[in-house]
């Protein structure tokens, strides 16, 4: 896998072989000693065959690599898939192929190495080569240097609660923000009633936007500051950003 094309190789390479120098090699008779480790407390017991697995499922350099296999092969699977929409339209098949060799591109495939050994499930990673491949054509939403190795950075810290929370207000303002690609404040004033329905459906309130707020600290979303004078005490405008409505749609989870 690690040579299957020039954006695979070079500085890849050497960021991959540095992410498994943090992490030994299984020590003889590790299996043995933790064989006799029980967690306990007021008798209830963290079985030690859990800790194992544990650490064989997370540790082992073979489950390391085979990670990074499945983020290579989903990513893989993810440049074909361009192949069909692009055609033979060669102008853009180029610019797609300036952007694999990239080296912001590669940095992004480096990091994405990185979490997928860190991951602890595969939809994670599965996750990380949707945004990696997602990336080669960028949305509407895309700044002009977007950097994707933070983005994949921040994916791999959220959680799908988080993931769900940004779909929903995607769903309350999305439509809005493409009618209105400049944003101007004014067109969120009147908006809110989406938002407030979406959320009296939720059985927690205080939840959602505790996740909202997690968004807001990634740059995902905003608090929009709404006019006094036409705000009921209880409501709040918290709408996705340009960058939120990026990751859902390298994600398929909005309109690119």
């Amino acid at each position: 896998m690690r040579e299957s094309g020039p954006a695979m190789s070079g500085k890849i390479d050497d960021s991959i072989d540095a992410s498994f120098e943090a992490f030994p090699e299984e020590p003889e008779g590790l299996g043995g000693k933790f064989a006799e480790l029980a967690l306990s407390f007021i008798g209830l017991v963290f079985p030690p065959a859990a800790v194992a697995k544990i650490l064989a499922d997370q540790f082992r350099p073979a489950n390391r690599f085979e990670r990074i296999e499945y983020l290579l092969r989903g990513l893989s699977i993810g440049i074909k898939a361009l192949e069909s929409p692009v055609g033979t339209d060669r102008e853009k098949m180029k610019e797609i192929q300036a952007h694999i060799e990239a080296p912001r591109f590669q940095e992004a495939v480096a990091a994405a190495c990185e979490e997928a050994v860190r991951a602890t499930s595969l939809k994670k990673v599965e996750g990380l080569a949707q945004v990696l491949a997602g990336s080669l054509t960028p949305t509407r939403w895309s700044p002009k240097d977007e950097d994707i190795a933070i983005l994949i950075r921040d994916l791999a810290q959220l959680g799908d609660r988080d993931v769900d929370v940004l779909q929903k207000l995607s769903l309350a303002f999305g439509g809005l923000m493409l009618n209105n690609p400049a944003l101007p404040s004014n067109i969120f004033t009147e908006n809110n009633s989406s938002l407030e329905r979406i959320i009296e459906k939720e059985s927690d309130r205080d939840e959602f936007y505790s996740t909202c707020g997690r968004l807001i600290g990634f740059g995902l979303a905003i608090d929009e500051t709404w006019p006094m004078n036409r705000t009921q005490p209880y409501e709040r405008c918290i709408r996705p950003t340009r960058r939120g409505l990026s990751l859902l749609g390298y994600l398929k989870k909005f309109a690119s």
